[in-house]
């Protein structure tokens, strides 16, 4: 009983919830491995698992479990079905409770990787040498994180938000020392208590009683130098005590009449050139998504548009292909600047990163016709992780936004 206990803490252990993707994980991963995918319905969810979700995840591990036993043995893959039965024993797991639109496994025998999807993926399997990372580059591509900037000309606050939630963040005891100088009322624990808000330097906060900075004037009254002066104070807090390092993009939301005048003084290197024309007085949590999402989703497009623009003349000039022997070519060379590829697992076949070249599977076999092959390798996720190796912009999109007709493309660094 207690060496089951010990290998069940073990198990546990060993599964991990991922906050972001880090490609560092793809090197050296001894096989076999199992990448598996699937959506998430909610609609009967009352904190538990639905029924449909653990019947898909275990008709997939069947899939996997079929393909493994004819190129390895059993006991090369042990730990993995240990694992895969675990997360079928354990509905209750967080990881379940909390899920998004979908979730995504990459499980090998020592350890799983759990990733949270902001969008419900097609249900698939891949089993073999590699992982299948396609849908987590679409995800966190789709599902930036960004901060949210909310200014009035006499206060702030800091909201951090994903594709599904826009959350405001406590202050730290940094930013309230900072301020405490200018306004006599900025850390009015009372206040907060009555306000039933957490933190000072918002909106709920700080609502009714001003600092003595603006020497108790209206907000309405505030002059445009003193509001200048405070744009200044929000710039430099923001700069020193929230973001640092931090490379997440900022969106600015505010009344348009005092856009200008931030942005004039603004310092903050990864504030977004678009924002939220709007007063965050008036937005609820709601409506701070929707309009964020707006910001970020048009950011977004506007890349990959400019991207595929960019391919036409580009290619005239031998510095763009959608010629795979031409791409798989230019990721040996590590020349390879953007990646274009039609999302889903599409191209059965091989791609050597040494050497470039690239072998198509003429008979891909799939075990169920209701599912993309567990275990032919897709030549466009090695384009994927060959491109991450090199820093290479990658762009996960539909076919209409591709800038040929062929699910792969590339923008190269210079010509051959």
């Amino acid at each position: 009983m207690k060496d089951e206990k010990e290998t069940l803490r073990k198990t546990d252990e060993s599964i991990h919830v991922m906050e972001s993707f880090d490609p560092a994980i793809l090197s050296d991963v001894p096989a076999p491995v199992v990448s598996l995918y699937i959506p998430v319905h909610h609609s009967e969810r009352e904190e538990r698992r639905d029924i449909w979700d653990r019947d898909m995840f275990k008709d997939l591990m069947k899939d996997a479990e079929r393909t493994l036993a004819e190129s390895y043995s059993k006991d090369a893959y042990k730990g993995i079905l240990e694992k895969a039965d675990y997360l079928l024993a354990h509905p209750d797991m967080p990881l379940w409770l909390h899920a998004g639109e979908g979730l995504g496994f990459l499980m090998g025998n020592d350890d799983v990787y759990v990733y949270n999807l902001f969008f419900a993926p097609d249900p698939m399997v891949a089993a073999g040498d590699t992982y299948f990372v396609k849908p987590l580059l679409r995800n966190f591509q789709y599902g930036t994180e960004y901060y949210v900037l909310e200014l009035g000309n006499d206060r702030f606050s800091w909201a951090k938000g994903d594709r599904t939630h826009v959350q405001r963040q406590q202050l730290p005891r940094e930013v309230h020392d900072y301020f405490s100088e200018l306004f006599a009322n900025s850390d009015d624990t009372a206040a907060d208590m009555k306000k039933d808000e957490l933190g000072a330097l918002d909106y709920i906060t700080l609502e009714g009683h001003m600092g003595q900075y603006h020497d108790h004037q209206s907000r309405n009254d505030v002059k445009k130098e003193d509001a200048a002066q405070w744009f200044r104070y929000v710039n430099k807090a923001v700069n020193d005590y929230l973001v640092r390092d931090d490379t997440t993009p900022i969106i600015l939301c505010c009344d348009e009449e005092y856009e200008h005048a931030f942005r004039k003084i603004c310092t903050l290197r990864h504030l977004l050139p678009e924002g939220i024309k709007k007063d965050p007085a008036g937005l609820d949590g709601k409506a701070l998504l929707e309009e964020s999402l707006a910001v970020m989703d048009g950011i977004r497009d506007a890349n990959i548009k400019q991207a595929a623009e960019q391919f036409g003349a580009d290619a005239a000039h031998g510095k763009a292909s959608d010629d795979f022997d031409a791409i798989g070519m230019a990721l040996a060379e590590r020349r390879v600047a953007a990646l274009f590829m039609v999302k889903g697992k599409i191209l059965p076949g091989g791609f050597d990163i040494n050497t470039g070249t690239v072998a198509f599977d003429g008979n891909p076999n799939p075990v169920d016709d209701g599912y993309i092959d567990p275990a032919a390798p897709d030549i466009t996720d090695a384009f994927a992780q060959a491109a991450l190796a090199q820093d290479a912009h990658i762009y996960i999109v539909e076919q209409d936004q591709m800038p040929t007709a062929s699910p792969a493309a590339a923008l190269f660094r210079y010509a051959e």
